[in-house]
């Protein structure tokens, strides 16, 4: 019975354990909660967020915006003012020196010409582009925090290379010293096994010395403890959609950067600044144009007096023009203002052209690291059995010492190219996402057809 009830509960702790690391088998969408101790991508987005003192900065520049805008605003409405005094003068008879008084003013503007409504709009533009600059923000944090997490997954998947050389080097010596010892090899062929072997102590140095900077960025970033292991990623999650984009043929590629494209010029918090600068600059202009029209205005004023036992009230309505006759002036704020307008609508187009390229290219990046995946992959199989053969032999004494070097060295070199095609993947997804101005990576990949 004893033994029936561990036989379930191990197989139940093995089931649980299987589901943990599903659960940890991260792609670069957000994850899901992850066990203690460790750091999905998505945590580590979050938490750089949180802990960057630029993004609260453009925070504040947004309610910034949004108070001129509402001073803007309540410059059009009327304004109020009340007054109000008491006064005793010591005469012969005491209720003769009592008096009092209060008033009540009102005044608006009736008609401006629309020079209200075209800063109200220009302040609009000015409360849009403080969002998208803090939107920008936010995304070149992301992009920031994803390139230290790849580069600290990427250096450890290089540092376990390393060490798996290392390793192996150490075994071709232990077989190379047996047959040194029993004459069966020369000691040149040993000592080149013992250089080896510094060399490949060396690579591991470097890797763990890369390893450290690595994680060191990603602290800063995050402010999460060196503690902290990384969620790895789960490259089995993308086969699919490496197949579709190894088969994309010409049209596909061009429907698909089309819509990239479109993505990246309706959300892009970078090339919206400058299509809300423009705007702005058109805001800009028409007050400039209206700016020789007359400004009417209107006051409301009410008083009331008390003195000597009497109550006397009065009230008046005044109405006032006021216009600029400075023409000078205001032909030059015209021609400044249109100046400035047709530069920002070049600024615009340049960079909307600016960032067509740079999503085309992009995309030619993450489909060509796609397409090296599987062959980097193919070749590191046929790399790692030809090595196995070829120790084999070695230790049968059908093959030499630089002939096991030679094929170590080809995996060594297969295994590197096939890290790098990884998280160039990897890293060009999420080049792509943040030119989209994206948070998350999922429209990208829904577009792959």
């Amino acid at each position: 019975m004893k033994l029936q009830l561990r036989t379930i509960v191990s197989a139940f702790l093995v089931f649980v354990s299987a589901a943990v690391l599903s659960a940890q088998a991260v792609q670069v969408q957000p994850a899901q909660k992850n066990a203690a101790g460790q750091l999905s991508l998505a945590e580590a987005r979050s938490l750089a967020l949180a802990k960057s003192a630029v993004v609260r900065k453009y925070s504040l520049a947004v309610d910034e915006a949004l108070l001129v805008k509402r001073a803007q605003n309540y410059a059009a409405l009327p304004s109020l003012s009340a007054s109000g005094s008491a006064a005793y003068d010591i005469p012969d008879s005491l209720p003769d020196g009592v008096s009092a008084s209060a008033g009540l003013s009102a005044s608006a503007t009736v008609f401006d010409g629309g020079k209200n409504i075209a800063l109200s709009k220009k302040y609009d533009y000015a409360l849009q582009a403080a969002r998208e600059n803090l939107r920008a923000e936010r995304i070149s944090v992301i992009d920031t925090v994803d390139a230290a997490f790849f580069a600290v997954l990427e250096d450890k998947a290089s540092l376990d290379a390393a060490q798996s050389d290392l390793d192996a080097a150490k075994l071709r010596l232990e077989i190379a010293q047996v047959k040194a010892d029993t004459g069966t090899l020369s000691k040149s062929d040993l000592l080149e096994t013992k250089s080896e072997i510094a060399s490949y102590q060396a690579t591991l140095d470097k890797a763990k010395a890369a390893l450290l900077s690595a994680e060191a960025k990603l602290i800063s970033l995050t402010g999460q403890p060196v503690s902290s292991r990384l969620v790895p990623v789960d490259f089995t999650a993308y086969d699919q959609l490496i197949r579709k984009l190894s088969a994309m043929d010409g049209g596909m590629l061009a429907d698909f950067i089309s819509a990239t494209v479109s993505t990246a010029r309706s959300n892009s918090p970078s090339y919206s600044s400058y299509v809300l600068a423009a705007k702005e600059a058109g805001q800009t202009l028409s007050a400039a144009k209206i700016a020789c029209l007359p400004t009417i205005s209107a006051s409301l004023d009410g008083s009331l007096n008390a003195e000597q036992g009497a109550v006397v009230s009065s009230a008046g309505v005044t109405l006032s023009a006021s216009m600029d006759l400075d023409v000078w002036t205001l032909g030059n704020s015209i021609k400044q203002a249109r100046n400035l307008l047709e530069q920002a609508e070049l600024d615009t187009t340049d960079q909307g052209e600016s960032l067509d390229l740079d999503v085309a290219q992009a995309v030619y990046s993450w489909i060509s690291a796609a397409m090296a995946i599987p062959s980097c992959t193919t070749a590191l199989e046929y790399a790692r059995t030809n090595y196995e053969t070829v120790l084999e032999k070695f230790k049968l004494s059908s093959a030499t010492s630089s002939d096991v070097s030679t094929a170590q060295a080809l995996v060594s070199t297969d295994e590197t190219a096939l890290i790098s095609a990884q998280y160039t993947f990897l890293s060009s997804l999420s080049t792509l996402r943040g030119l989209a101005g994206l948070e998350d990576e999922s429209e990208i990949i829904a577009a792959v057809k």
